[in-house]
């Protein structure tokens, strides 16, 4: 039998790349399966294995954004993916290590480890010169955009996401990543003191979302409306919207979906501060419950943070967990966290932990700078 030509099987992993970076599922899964059963008889060509286990890897990151994985066994088999995967880079040279390192940034985006994601996509930066594609170029910056964004490098942030966004509107067919980018920036300006600047960014977001039916867009969509609408001291009406969110995470499906735990965390907040006290009670147990659930430890700590805070007034226990999240360097995390610490204590008299967790919101934002300065380059 004549063996298949490696060019041939290059083609249709760059067309399959095309649907996962469209979040196209039906034919990205087609392409992928199409190229599986060329492998077998392909002339011999170490690098397209290696081209199509990269893929195969973003395929799962795609997948994983759109339908996350519910049970242990399937995140354990992405793991073991990952693994491989780093098992082979010392094999990747040129486009091939842009791929391995931009793909594992978002794998360790995934997992929270801010730092060593940035220090992948910095990795990966260094060979963007070979990237000619105007579409991968876009999907680099929107990755450091977001990075950037969970680190509160807002400045960098939006640098990027103008670059990524004036692509994207030029094609019709990314209407995913055109929510995303309007996520970003409203969520930028949120962060730096202009919650009516996000807000049509959120609404824009959320009319696409719905128009487009993509269901885990319009739960984050709500939720971050939410939020414009939490910073700009309109409390009940962000319950409202946190309220919508949570209710359109589980209306399609999402109830077993880690960032529901997202507008859950914001909703105890929101509760709180509104003396809604039974009601913020209701949503931390169920925040408790489902953070454990899901194996998230960082969410989990979020929770039984705010239950020392507000139910237990468990000194001890908000200190333990404050230490817990500064080693895992959640500090835009814990810098919230205090805030609502020191808001809490203030409240009650008590004037000496009130003043203590002030200055860690001091410390905690001198820790979110400095962190520009700790990924490797």
């Amino acid at each position: 039998m004549e063996k298949v030509l490696s060019s041939h099987v290059g083609m249709k992993i760059n067309e399959w790349y095309y649907h996962i970076q469209r979040f196209n599922v039906p034919d990205a899964e087609a392409y992928k399966e199409e190229i599986k059963s060329l492998l077998d008889d392909m002339e011999e060509n170490q690098d397209l294995l290696l081209y199509f286990s990269l893929m195969e890897f973003r395929h799962k990151l795609m997948l994983d954004y759109l339908n996350p994985l519910e049970n242990g066994k399937e995140r354990a088999n992405f793991r073991e993916l990952a693994m491989k995967i780093k098992r082979d880079q010392e094999k990747l040279t040129g486009l091939l290590d842009y791929y391995f390192n931009f793909f594992y940034g978002m794998y360790e985006f995934e997992n929270y480890e801010y730092l060593n994601a940035i220090t992948f996509y910095k990795r990966a930066e260094k060979k963007l010169s070979l990237v000619s594609d105007d579409i991968e170029r876009a999907e680099f910056n929107y990755k450091m955009a977001e990075i950037y964004y969970h680190m509160k490098q807002n400045h960098m942030s939006m640098h990027h996401i103008a670059q990524a966004i004036e692509c994207y509107r030029e094609k019709e067919t990314y209407t995913v990543r055109q929510i995303q980018c309007s996520f970003v920036i409203g969520l930028n300006y949120i962060d730096m003191g202009c919650p009516e600047k996000a807000k049509p960014h959120f609404e824009h977001a959320l009319e696409k979302a719905t128009e487009s039916d993509t269901k885990r867009l319009v739960g984050s969509a709500l939720y971050n409306l939410a939020l414009s609408y939490f910073h700009n001291n309109e409390i009940a009406a962000a319950i409202k919207y946190l309220n919508d969110s949570i209710n359109a995470f589980k209306e399609r499906g999402y109830e077993h979906f880690n960032r529901i735990l997202d507008p859950l965390s914001m909703l105890v907040r929101s509760y709180f501060q509104s003396h809604e006290n039974d009601l913020g009670i209701y949503a931390l147990n169920q925040g408790i419950e489902l953070a454990e659930k899901l194996n998230d430890d960082v969410m989990f700590k979020v929770f039984t943070f705010y239950k020392a805070l507000y139910v237990k007034e468990d000194y001890d226990k908000v200190s333990s967990d404050t230490e817990y999240l500064t080693e895992r360097g959640m500090y835009a995390i814990l810098e919230e966290l205090s805030k609502d610490a020191a808001r809490r204590y203030k409240t009650v008299g008590d004037k000496d932990k009130a003043s203590n967790f002030y200055e860690k919101v001091l410390y905690f934002q001198q820790l979110i700078k400095r962190s520009d300065c700790l990924y490797e380059i």
